[in-house]
């Protein structure tokens, strides 16, 4: 099996969370496979050194998920225009409205509240320029 094989063997692991049996890559459809892929990344997040990079780079965007419309977890319905505006967007790598399957739906909920938590810790510093 090679390196990439188990990394997301491992990440599927995880993401079944009430499961713990180990999910078949191959059981996926082509389409979920490329899509679960996608959010490889989530196994390496931790949002406060994450902010703390963004920080150290001065890049204040808040993380927006994909989508018809673009969704900024974690920032108050009211205060999503100015954010916008005066942070910027960037957007969660892997995220998308589509949803390929039960493992897919999992990832993207993990990167949805990620992105909540990222988007709490960085949202003041970027309004308090």
């Amino acid at each position: 099996m090679n390196r990439r094989a188990i990394f997301l063997t491992l990440l599927l692991s995880v993401a079944a969370c009430q499961n713990s049996q180990d999910i078949d890559l191959n059981q996926l459809t082509p389409e979920e496979r490329r899509s679960v892929e996608s959010l490889a990344w989530l196994s390496d997040v931790n949002v406060e050194r994450d902010v703390q990079a963004a920080l150290d780079k001065r890049d204040k965007r808040l993380l927006g998920m994909m989508g018809r419309a673009t969704d900024l977890p974690g920032v108050p319905t009211e205060l999503t225009s100015k954010a916008k505006t005066i942070c910027g967007i960037r957007y969660v790598e892997g995220s998308t409205d589509v949803v390929r399957g039960e493992v897919h739906l999992k990832l993207l909920q993990r990167a949805y509240d990620y992105a909540a938590a990222y988007n709490q810790a960085i949202l003041k510093q970027c309004l308090d320029k």
